[in-house]
């Protein structure tokens, strides 16, 4: 039986819906329990259902995490595009291709995030996990084709990148809702 390449190009997408997916349930209950603490649920009963507020609160936060999410995916091949290109010797795609089964670590993790949409700490473990294990195939699988240096090279460069990303963006949030809470008081 011939192997078609192109079998899991759906992967990266399904893994995205489903994340999107379990995230977006999660913070749907969350929103609607404080519009309930804060009265503003009753004032929206009057002029739309409640599958209606659900649904509507639901889609739009799936949307911000599909789109968040896709981001973060089109940041994760860019910098795996750019490493292979500083770090290895490949100039055909091979290396690339040779990962690619990898996706199914994150399908398997988007499935589970459905399943334990009860637990925001068990939803970022999920992801992180997944993430983690992904890395590791996908060095793994290409790191026979890649000298020491070149593996080491990689994954500081990945960790550097991350990191200095995710303090950006902790950074960021910390400095609006400092603003935020200041023109409150």
């Amino acid at each position: 039986m011939k192997k078609n390449v192109y079998m899991t190009g759906y992967l990266p997408l399904f893994s995205i819906i489903l994340f999107s997916s379990g995230f977006a349930i999660y913070f749907e209950r969350l929103l609607i329990d404080k519009l309930r603490y804060f009265g503003v649920y009753q004032g929206m009963r009057e002029l739309f259902p409640d599958h209606v507020i659900h649904l509507s609160v639901g889609f739009c936060l799936f949307l911000l995490f599909f789109m968040g999410f896709a981001a973060l995916k089109l940041l994760s091949d860019t910098l795996t595009h750019l490493s292979l290109f500083f770090f290895s010797r490949d100039s055909e795609g091979t290396l690339i291709q040779q990962g690619k089964n990898g996706g199914w670590f994150f399908f398997a993790g988007g499935m589970l995030s459905i399943i334990l949409n009860h637990s925001i700490l068990l939803l970022c473990m999920v992801f992180g996990v997944a993430s983690l294990v992904y890395f590791f195939y996908f060095l793994l699988k290409i790191g026979s084709s890649l000298s020491t240096a070149g593996i080491m090279g990689m994954v500081f460069m990945h960790l550097f990148f991350w990191t200095g990303f995710s303090l950006l963006v902790v950074y960021t949030v910390m400095r609006l809702y400092n603003a935020f809470v200041a023109a409150i008081t």
